[in-house]
């Protein structure tokens, strides 16, 4: 049941994400903590920055009293390259992989490193191998199929490294 239909008083004092919970979180412990890093199905960072330096608030003109000396920016990383800023380090594999997506050409950056898109970019490179017969005697039947290979496997395969280095010739 809603707290207005209770009858009860809320006063939202502050609305957050995950990125910015994750430093006030460690920040209550720890009041050096500056950081808050997000990187599992998505990706986000944000950190502590002194207001004076703030350019957009500079243009609010904003009384000093009162206002704290520091503010959390929220950096929305994941859209980091969307301008074009990353294309020097995306690969085939990163272009494939976006273009199936809902919003291809956007949130490049956490596509390229979030668990959301790591299995299936996997799957990408291990099917181009397997086509050039360089993996599975070229059979890439079983990761043909788009998000085949879910992130977990990823996981699952570097526990196993020990096997990953063995040589035939």
């Amino acid at each position: 049941m809603s707290a207005i239909l209770q009858d009860i008083d809320i006063d939202v004092v502050a609305v957050l994400n995950d990125t910015v919970g994750t430093l006030m979180a460690c920040a209550f412990k720890e009041n050096t903590c500056q950081i808050g890093v997000i990187v599992g199905t998505g990706s986000n960072a944000c950190y502590m920055e002194k207001i004076d330096v703030c350019e957009k608030l500079k243009d609010l003109h904003l009384e000093k009293d009162g206002l704290p000396d520091e503010m959390i920016i929220n950096t929305e990383w994941g859209a980091f390259g969307d301008d074009g800023a990353l294309e020097f380090v995306r690969t085939q594999f990163d272009r494939e992989v976006d273009e199936q997506t809902i919003n291809p050409g956007r949130q490049l950056f956490e596509k390229m490193i979030s668990g959301m898109y790591m299995g299936e970019l996997v799957r990408v490179i291990l099917a181009h191998l397997a086509r050039l017969n360089l993996l599975f005697n070229g059979n890439y039947e079983a990761i043909s199929k788009p998000h085949s290979f879910p992130t977990k496997y990823v996981s699952e395969v570097e526990k196993c490294v020990q096997y990953l280095f063995v040589i035939k010739y």
